[in-house]
């Protein structure tokens, strides 16, 4: 998979990067079009977003595409965004760090995003992009 940006600081590599998917040999690489492009307009609308609220420090994305294959071997839900190309769960730090970083998003009002989950217990926080559709659901699991 070559390094293709989908905007100024994210990449289609850096997107779908799997350690589970390496361990078990799975090709997670997407090979359709319409998922790509919603990569590209999750990267562009939502995590440059979040990477501002950010203090424009980076952000690390633990889970971006996953193949169903993939999903499966990471138990993800059969409808998971991830699928799609329309979530990814990034992680900034500390939990700490991660729980002031979702309470900017949420509050904010500058980040487009269909769902938003803190997932304090796994370490990461839940974000997605739905182009035309999104319904800007927040959920908190503490």
């Amino acid at each position: 998979m070559n390094n293709v940006p989908t905007s100024e600081h994210f990449t289609i590599e850096e997107l779908c990067r799997s350690q589970v998917a390496v361990c078990l040999g799975i090709d997670n690489e997407p090979k359709r079009e319409d998922i790509i492009a919603n990569l590209k307009r999750l990267a562009f609308h939502t995590l440059e977003a979040v990477r501002i609220l950010n203090g424009n420090k980076p952000i690390t994305i633990t889970s971006g595409y996953r193949c169903k294959e993939l999903n499966r071997a990471v138990g993800g839900v059969a409808t998971s965004q991830h699928q799609c190309g329309c979530a990814a769960d990034l992680v900034v730090g500390s939990a700490e760090d991660n729980r002031r970083l979702f309470e900017k998003i949420k509050s904010s009002g500058s980040v487009p995003f269909d769902q938003l989950i803190l997932e304090p217990k796994a370490g990461w926080i839940h974000v997605s992009y739905v182009e035309g559709g999104n319904r800007f659901q927040i959920i908190d699991r503490s």
